[in-house]
């Protein structure tokens, strides 16, 4: 993989987790400011708001896991091993990186495991 590339996937990671360091932030404020203001109510609307949470909660999730993939995708850039699958050792396509920067796998070795977890 040229330095070119590899510096622009880099770059283009920190951004994404930047934005997602953000949005988590907000979005956590967002959720505490909510609770805080919560007035006592009848069981619907603390049922909704239960839901509301538990939304947010898993949009939270989904955004640590991003995270933690875009985290492990920058660890890998400076000892040469971003843009290699992680199962088989072969070379992600460009193609794919510039879809999914943090991606792990290549994309036969992606969809063997996405057709092992159905």
């Amino acid at each position: 993989m040229d330095k070119a590339f590899t510096e622009s996937m880099r770059q283009r990671l920190t951004a994404l987790k930047q934005d997602i360091l953000a949005h988590l932030a907000q979005e956590d404020a967002e959720f505490r400011e909510l609770w805080e203001d919560m007035d006592p109510k009848d069981l619907v609307d603390v049922a909704s708001e239960d839901v509301d949470r538990k939304t947010l909660e898993a949009l939270g999730a989904q955004e640590m896991r991003r995270l933690n993939l875009i985290e492990s995708a920058l660890a890998r850039i400076p000892n040469g091993h971003y843009g290699v699958c992680m199962k088989c050792g072969a070379r992600i396509p460009r193609e794919r990186l510039e879809a999914i920067p943090y991606a792990l796998l290549c994309i036969g070795c992606q969809s063997s495991e996405e057709r092992r977890n159905r």
